[in-house]
């Protein structure tokens, strides 16, 4: 194998993104980390002190699945020896599980890393008394959703081709949520704009990762209504501007009247998550200047991790190929 093509492979893919050429620290989430562990095994074994760091894209705080984890770091330490793999957690009960599962691991949250210049709060009218990202998928439990309010719903995000599964229960939001604005697909250059139409926003899922959308809501200055869930999202969550509820429609649709009478000011919604992410972005400062001996400026946003650069299409397989021709010509 051809550890060096097999990491640009992936890089092209955007599951893997090199953050510093030497010592090598390669970044990638957990799932792509254990598909792709024989390439990433090989470029470790053939660029010693090599580090990955990990994301973690669905919950970690359950025994089964921490454990499941330290197997696969396990394997990639058998096969790589003196190679290093720190998982960088999102709430502090997942870094307990996973510690205890033989993980070395840090609280850097996942949305940490999201690009605050994206976001901007927008719109003053916000005819929706709720917005919700989230694909169409049983896990989402838009049922949750009070079904008296649809027509001031804002739901964005629509079912995955490739999962039959998902298309019957489309099918039942559409139906149920039928005076709804629904928006299948949208720009992501526009997201301020669309979310600027709402007066909070929904996460409803019981088990997933540290969602995204959690924080895109607080940055464009939407309070959130949010339910009981494992995952730490809720560990950027200023306290202040998250309304929890029960797992039920009268509880949800209580949780969006209080942020539809109060009306928290943008600004302050967004600055204070800012505050909270801010001790986030250090502690990874801090642990790439511990591999690195360097300081390092501001990350790509979400890592450069399955999302396109503003660079272009290939600008991470670029990326790779320069950090990658440095390591192994040394």
């Amino acid at each position: 194998m051809n550890s060096t093509y097999e990491i640009m492979v992936l890089a092209d893919r955007k599951a893997v993104v090199v953050l510093n050429a030497s010592p090598a620290v390669l970044a990638a989430f957990d799932v792509d980390f254990e598909r792709g562990l024989d390439a990433f095994a090989a470029f470790a074994k053939a660029n010693p002190k090599t580090t990955v760091l990990l994301q973690l894209g669905y919950e970690h705080e359950t025994p089964e699945l921490a454990a499941h984890l330290g197997g696969v770091v396990g394997r990639f330490r058998d096969a790589a020896p003196g190679s290093r793999v720190v998982a960088m957690g999102n709430s502090e009960k997942e870094c307990a599980a996973l510690e205890t599962a033989g993980v070395e691991t840090r609280l850097i949250h996942q949305n940490c890393f999201l690009d605050e210049r994206r976001y901007r709060p927008m719109g003053r009218k916000r005819p929706y008394d709720a917005a919700y990202i989230a694909r169409l998928t049983p896990c989402k439990r838009h049922e949750l959703m009070p079904t008296e309010i649809a027509d001031r719903l804002l739901l964005m995000g629509c079912a995955t081709k490739i999962y039959d599964s998902e298309r019957g229960y489309a099918d039942m939001v559409y139906s149920r949520y039928s005076a709804a604005r629904i928006m299948p697909t949208f720009s992501g250059a526009r997201i301020s704009e669309y979310l600027g139409m709402a007066k909070c926003g929904l996460v409803l899922s019981a088990r997933e990762g540290a969602s995204f959308c959690s924080s895109e809501y607080l940055l464009c200055g939407l309070p959130v209504v949010d339910t009981p869930a494992l995952g730490g999202r809720s560990t950027l969550y200023p306290e202040e501007f998250v309304r929890y509820v029960d797992s039920t429609p009268d509880s949800v649709a209580e949780g969006i009247s209080h942020w539809v009478r109060e009306r928290p000011s943008p600004w302050k919604v967004r600055a204070a998550w800012m505050d909270k992410a801010a001790s986030h972005r250090e502690a990874f400062r801090r642990l790439m200047h511990e591999l690195t001996g360097r300081r390092i400026g501001r990350p790509l946003h979400k890592l450069g991790l399955r999302t396109p650069h503003p660079g272009g299409m290939h600008s991470l397989a670029i990326q790779a190929y320069l950090a990658l021709r440095s390591v192994v010509s040394k």
